[in-house]
């Protein structure tokens, strides 16, 4: 009897753990009772709570012609098999279901949720994560037009890019008030602060404070347009499918593959740094990106030519010019402009001749002349009527729009396939950059046919298509797009940082935070271009953090604003960094004495560098603010400079023990190096070429290399050799 009684015992205490999940992630612990479908987050060294809120789906549905609330339920025990929760619940009185939960070292895996209804399926208009009726009744609700409210609180939200012009992504709970931020690849279609392109799409977002974080993200790609819905203080996930519009999957089982993860840290950053680690990164061969100059810093003023840039382009050291938005018959045809670029084959002759290639801008799903490409409505997203949507950037009615293809139409993906095989045979690009996939129709105008294709899954497809037709012709091929979504990257081959147009007056400001964002990219093997920004005047402080991050790329005029040369210091500096960039693709950052950001100030480089094989320096962006906040032990300590510099090693060594280190200018100033023992050379880059220059000095194990504001316009920066025996 004791036996079968401490067995008793034993499965009761098994059972009520298995009511409540619990993850540690240093000082911080996140536990969630399902059975209340209560969770929250604490620091237990302070007991401070960090965040709290509801995990269980929740539904905004339509059934027989009423629209209906339904937030799922635990009914009993759940299952423990092959290290997997296997929770039953109740969806309202219209079915059951399964949520499968795996516990990760980096966090917790919702690695599914079943559904299965118990009659005809309802109309899913919305599903969410952290949505609940608890607050019905109270006397003060925020206005919206739905029966419950998010209840997911913390003190603030960290969003990476969540709105530009100036950027900004840590927000106080009360901040954005009733806010609908896309999470995905919709951009002003949803409602949503305008944010085009970098660092879009997320999928993930952070809740927390200056005591620790939670992110939360999805798993899998989602089939419904994602946001972070915000009502007063508190926040939720919410998927939009608006299939009282579009009509009910026919199907009673329906399934969610990986809805939720689930990671913590001590700050927004690293929380977003373990969510990444849930993510593989991608396959890749002898890929080394090529610094690119794009045409758009002359064509977006309209004025189409390619020589003068190429020949420009050329002169900086770029290896590719990217002809960009303009260089099509008409958006989407994937055909030249023959009026506009009547000589197109000679001016690529001639840029051949430079010894630079050429790469060409698409847009993903908009398409002008559907006559011309054999296309009819049944191969375009359709409104509720059955006309065909149109989009543009904005979504402004009275901005000329474009119609947008439907993936799950066959002879739309043919459309796509052989336009990109033409592109690649007649124009035969090294690189397509990819754009407007946050410029389709929200559900609530248009959906594609397939429900497969629905939602955050139409721009990926878009891409996986152009990029498998491009590949079948040139292997070699490299696809760009924006975004710094761990999932997706398997097409992608750069992640740009986009122009910085949308970064309004705070270039500096912004290019640093995206940088930061960027850096978490930096182990899954794609590459990273720096981009720029539509002024030379604030361009270094853009290549200042492009020496960390990777490849440059440059959507910059070839004249000032008021038609006069670019100044000298300024293509000298980009001239450097295109000849001495690091050619690598997995890094990791060393933030040294930077903020990544809280909610005391937003994120801001000052110093902080590359890391690859985990500790070897190999890229260092100086920057004279905070010194005295550079760690103690940290071989930064050891050098003293004046103004702003990037060092950039040369081969797979450390920047102080490499074989040749490239060192930039950004200022008047001097830099004092530990160098044990002498240089056996240093050259300058310049106007003049690359000669031997002796300006430098050395003396008991110390290199100093001065530069007055005169050698700035001859300067582009210095190669120092060393014996490394």
């Amino acid at each position: 009897m004791r036996v079968i009684a401490c067995c008793y015992l034993l499965l009761l205490c098994l059972s009520v753990r298995s009511q409540t999940l619990t993850y540690g992630y240093h000082d911080l612990l996140f536990e969630w009772d399902l059975v209340k479908d209560e969770a929250h987050v604490v620091r237990t060294s302070t007991h401070s709570q960090v965040w709290q809120g509801s995990l269980l789906p929740a539904f905004w549905l339509e059934k027989d012609h009423r629209k209906m609330f339904v937030k799922a339920q635990t009914t009993g025990e759940a299952g423990y098999v092959g290290g997997k929760w296997r929770y039953p619940l109740r969806i309202g009185g219209l079915g059951r279901g399964w949520l499968t939960v795996v516990k990760e070292d980096w966090g917790l895996r919702f690695s599914a949720l079943d559904i299965e209804w118990s009659s005809s399926p309802p109309a899913v208009i919305e599903m969410y994560f952290g949505a609940s009726d608890k607050y019905k009744g109270t006397p003060v609700q925020p206005v919206w037009d739905r029966p419950f409210m998010p209840d997911w609180q913390s003190f603030g939200f960290c969003v990476p890019g969540g709105k530009e012009g100036p950027a900004q992504s840590y927000f106080r709970n009360w901040d954005l008030g009733l806010t609908n931020i896309a999470l995905g690849a919709f951009g002003p279609s949803m409602g949503t602060p305008y944010g085009a392109a970098y660092p879009k799409p997320l999928y993930f977002s952070g809740m927390g404070s200056n005591e620790g974080f939670i992110a939360l993200g999805a798993g899998s790609i989602p089939d419904a347009a994602m946001s972070l819905r915000v009502q007063a203080t508190r926040s939720c996930f919410q998927y939009v499918y608006d299939e009282d519009i579009w009509g009910p999957l026919p199907d009673r089982k329906r399934s969610w593959p990986e809805p939720l993860r689930i990671s913590l840290g001590e700050t927004a950053l690293e929380a977003f740094q373990q969510y990444y680690r849930s993510f593989p990164a991608k396959s890749v061969k002898d890929y080394v990106p090529q610094p690119f100059y794009n045409t758009w810093g002359l064509w977006r003023e309209r004025k189409y030519t390619i020589n003068p840039i190429a020949e420009f382009a050329a002169r900086t050291g770029a290896a590719m010019l990217v002809l960009d938005d303009g260089w099509e018959r008409s958006q989407g045809a994937g055909e030249v402009n023959k009026e506009r670029f009547p000589r197109l084959g000679e001016d690529l002759q001639a840029l051949h001749g430079r010894g630079m290639t050429h790469g060409i801008w698409e847009t993903l799903g908009w398409i002008d002349d559907t006559t011309a490409a054999g296309l009819t409505s049944a191969d375009l997203i359709v409104d509720r009527n059955g006309k065909p949507c149109k989009a543009n950037w904005n979504f402004d009615p009275s901005s000329r729009s474009f119609y947008c293809l439907d993936i799950s139409s066959e002879r739309a993906r043919n459309f796509l396939r052989q336009r990109t095989i033409r592109e690649m045979r007649e124009i035969q690009p090294a690189l397509f950059k990819l754009d407007f996939g946050y410029g389709l129709p929200s559900p609530s105008m248009g959906v594609p046919r397939n429900p497969s294709y629905r939602g955050e899954r139409q721009h990926v497809e878009m891409i996986r298509v152009i990029a498998a037709a491009a590949r079948s012709v040139n292997p070699s091929v490299r696809v760009m797009y924006y975004g710094i979504s761990p999932m997706g990257i398997d097409q992608v081959d750069m992640v740009s940082l986009d122009d910085q147009g949308d970064l309004w007056y705070d270039i500096a400001g912004g290019h640093g935070e995206w940088s930061i964002w960027s850096s978490l990219l930096s182990d899954k093997n794609v590459a990273i271009s720096g981009s720029s920004g539509y002024s030379w005047e604030s361009d270094d402080e853009v290549l200042l953090n492009t020496a960390v991050i990777g490849c440059p790329g440059a959507t910059l005029p070839i004249t000032q604003s008021d038609g006069k040369p670019i100044r000298a210091k300024y293509l000298l500096r980009r001239q450097a960094l295109n000849k001495w960039y690091r050619r690598t693709l997995r890094w990791k950052p060393s933030w040294i004495n930077s903020q990544t950001g809280n909610f005391e100030g937003p994120p801001r480089l000052f110093c902080w560098g590359r890391l690859e094989q985990d500790t070897v320096l190999t890229a260092l962006a100086l920057r004279e603010g905070r010194r005295l906040e550079i760690p103690e032990g940290s071989r930064i300590r050891q050098m003293n400079w004046k103004g702003r510099w990037a060092l950039i090693s040369q081969d797979e060594g450390d920047i102080l023990s490499t074989s040749a280190l490239a060192l930039i200018p950004f200022d008047e100033g001097e830099i004092v190096l530990p160098f044990p023992s002498r240089p056996v050379e240093i050259s300058r880059l310049g106007t003049d070429g690359e000669q031997r220059w002796n300006g430098w000095d050395w003396a008991d194990g110390r290199l100093t290399v001065r530069v007055t504001e005169e050698m700035l316009d001859t300067t582009a920066g210095f190669l120092i050799r060393r014996d490394k025996n």
